[in-house]
């Protein structure tokens, strides 16, 4: 389910940028987009649930990133 856009920050490059928020495989977590700028998955929602990114990735977003790497 799509709900919108948000706002992503890439954990590789640091850029944030607006993309669509969809589910992450029917859960409460929000799908990482890929990054503009550097192409990159390992990206994850800078919106306010996740004080704007300023910690980092939440811990169960590097997990979503090892599945997605699997499946390349």
């Amino acid at each position: 389910m799509v709900f919108g856009t948000t706002t992503f920050k890439c954990d590789e490059c640091g850029n944030k940028f607006i993309a669509p928020a969809a589910e992450w495989c029917a859960t409460c977590f929000i799908a990482p987009m890929p990054c503009p700028k550097c192409g990159s998955m390992h990206t994850y929602p800078a919106g306010l649930s996740n004080l704007g990114g300023v910690f980092g990735p939440n811990p169960v977003y590097r997990k979503i990133w090892e599945s997605v790497d699997q499946k390349k």
